[in-house]
């Protein structure tokens, strides 16, 4: 199924207004990692959001998108996880693919490279889950088990993070 309205087959643009009616992100909810030391991103912001008629207030909390599963990205390499809540306010961060050094460097390095690169593939969202955020991770001079490690390994070592809030997001 094509994701441009512009670019719809006849009457896809009404199922992707109802599912956008039915799951979205209603307020900017700070995804990021409150401290490096935590395993998993934290969301420093409460804030509502709806999933499948049901509109709840998430409040904040740390190592709330625990990572599933648990992703190996190797030295230079990038990789994002997009960061979920459902409907009783429980958070999954779902994996990317992981583009290696040489992909993460045709793109031009960086987590906002990483997050823009056509290589990127993003993971199926269950229509159980609200997409709220993104964290992207590009390695540096080791590699980051992304959801078992701490932040810091990737900061100590050469490599970023990018928290990207997904403001109103259906789809990714």
């Amino acid at each position: 199924m094509v994701n441009k309205v512009s670019n719809a087959e006849m009457h896809q643009a009404m199922r992707d207004v109802l599912h956008g009616l039915t799951n979205i992100n209603l307020s900017n909810k700070n995804v990021y990692s409150a401290q490096n030391s935590l395993v998993d991103p934290s969301m420093s912001t409460a804030g509502d959001f709806g999933v499948n008629g049901v509109v709840a207030t998430k409040a904040a909390t740390s190592s709330l998108f625990a990572i599933t599963p648990d992703t190996t990205i190797p030295i230079g390499a990038g990789a994002a996880f997009v960061c979920c809540l459902n409907a009783a306010g429980s958070g999954i961060a779902y994996p990317t693919n992981v583009l290696t050094s040489a992909q993460v460097s045709t793109a031009g390095g960086g987590c906002a490279n990483i997050l823009a690169s056509a290589d990127l593939v993003m993971p199926t969202i269950p229509a159980t889950m609200t997409p709220v955020g993104i964290y992207t991770v590009a390695a540096g001079t080791v590699s980051h088990v992304a959801g078992s490690s701490s932040f810091s390994l990737v900061d100590s070592a050469a490599g970023s993070h990018l928290f990207t809030q997904r403001l109103g997001a259906t789809s990714i």
